[in-house]
């Protein structure tokens, strides 16, 4: 996914989160979350992916600033 494709995907989650609604955003996160986790090759990625969520998570500022590449694992 290149970075315009990633953009016009960030923006139809952020106008499907607006639609959902605050108080069921983490629902619909943590369906989301599972629903693209589900798709990696193995758990090994997944929770490769979910510690590099955690630690963008509770950096300050908090940033998501993942690299443009097809490699699920951090870098």
């Amino acid at each position: 996914m290149n970075n315009d494709e990633l953009d016009q995907v960030y923006t139809g989650m952020a106008q499907a989160l607006t639609r959902v609604g605050e108080s069921r955003a983490p629902l619909f996160l943590s369906i989301l979350g599972l629903s693209l986790l589900q798709r990696l090759p193995d758990a090994r990625d997944a929770m490769a992916l979910l510690a590099q969520a955690e630690a963008a998570s509770l950096s300050d500022p908090a940033v998501a600033n993942y690299p443009a590449s097809t490699s699920a694992r951090p870098t």
